[in-house]
């Protein structure tokens, strides 16, 4: 991992929710474009080719994303405690199909951020249950076009930036750094977003075969001294896998991947394959 550029002239503030609990910052909000339920004709959600079910919302405020049939990831600074309720809702009309379930506990993975919760019981299957995304490298992470939700069930859009290890007191974690810059290659006009307190938890995904894949979950933001606005950070899910499929294994669950591990296999196998041959064709 690298570490992130210009260290030195931001400050890093954790996202403690506060009575008001501010929501998702979008550039040029639009209900109609970035408000996951808004009802009217001219309805035009950014998010509209995707299936947003399997992020779900407390009675206390807090967000948990679905990973597998009982199990959900948060952040350790603000989930779903036990006792919680938390509900998902199957569409993107608050008055369709919606399912709650209580939460009975969970355990941080390590020094960081990210939480793994669960459920009393199986979510309904009609409820998305999110991959992760698990490319070769880091750097084919890089300006992959991020689905980033927040509070208010807001979402817009911005582009990974950059990939690090941060401390933000408490934890010690990975992290997937966003700026707030207007000027994303490729571009998301604007969607654009810059996290709030009340988006402490919640999601972003990146879009692998067609589908919302997970990438991270919301930690911290990024000031310029004076606190004007710089950029957002995630718990990198992709870096923690293997221990949240150690905490999953309990419960005789797993995390799925996109792509899957036996892509990955068949892609060394070409590539191995293509170096033997030019090997070949280059000895004496």
């Amino acid at each position: 991992m690298r570490v992130f550029r210009l260290f030195f002239l931001i400050a890093f503030v954790i996202l403690y929710p506060t009575i008001s609990r501010g929501a998702l910052m979008i550039r040029n909000y639009s209900a109609a474009q970035h408000y996951r339920f808004y009802v009217g004709n001219d309805k035009n959600f950014v998010g509209e080719p995707y299936d947003f079910s399997g992020v779900g919302y407390s009675n206390a405020g807090h967000w948990a994303t679905l990973v597998s049939n009982n199990y959900f990831i948060s952040a350790t600074h603000y989930h779903p405690d036990a006792g919680e309720t938390v509900t998902f809702w199957a569409t993107n009309d608050l008055a369709g199909p919606s399912y709650t379930y209580t939460v009975t506990g969970g355990s941080r993975i390590g020094t960081t951020d990210l939480w793994v919760g669960r459920f009393d019981t199986a979510v309904d299957s009609s409820i998305a249950r999110y991959p992760v995304a698990m490319l070769p490298s880091a750097s084919d992470y890089m300006d992959l076009v991020l689905y980033n939700y927040g509070a208010n069930q807001l979402v817009g859009r911005n582009v990974l930036e950059d990939m690090g290890s941060i401390t933000v007191s408490p934890s010690t974690g990975e992290a997937a750094w966003y700026d707030y810059d207007n000027n994303d290659s490729p571009s998301v006009g604007g969607d654009e977003t810059f996290l709030q307190a009340g988006d402490s938890g919640a999601p972003s995904f990146t879009i692998l075969n067609s589908d919302l894949s997970l990438i991270g979950v919301h930690w911290a933001i990024a000031t310029y001294p004076g606190g004007s606005p710089y950029g957002s950070i995630d718990t990198f899910v992709p870096e923690y896998y293997d221990d949240v499929n150690k905490v999953l294994a309990t419960g005789g669950q797993a995390l799925s991947a996109v792509p899957e591990p036996s892509e990955y296999w068949y892609a060394m196998i070409i590539s191995c394959s293509l170096w033997l041959a030019r090997r070949r064709r280059n000895s004496p």
